[in-house]
């Protein structure tokens, strides 16, 4: 069982993953600046595969792509 932390983080990380997805910067400026392939960002975006079933590796990327370029921004 996983703690109220660990469970609020998680929360987060899908929460700014999907405000990633949805916003106006596109598959190609996220697989660019990050590295994770288009056809992934594509299929998360059109829900094909969810945030749930993603890699690891990948979420972080997108969370911390989030943090950086989105989170702040106007």
């Amino acid at each position: 069982m996983i703690g109220k932390g660990a469970y609020k983080m998680t929360n987060d990380i899908k929460r700014n993953i999907q405000k990633l997805l949805d916003s106006d910067i596109t598959n190609y400026r996220i697989y660019k600046d990050t590295g994770i392939a288009q056809s992934t960002l594509s299929d998360l975006k059109n829900g094909k595969t969810t945030i749930d079933s993603m890699r690891l590796d990948n979420a972080l990327k997108l969370n911390e792509y989030f943090l950086k370029n989105v989170k702040n921004r106007g």
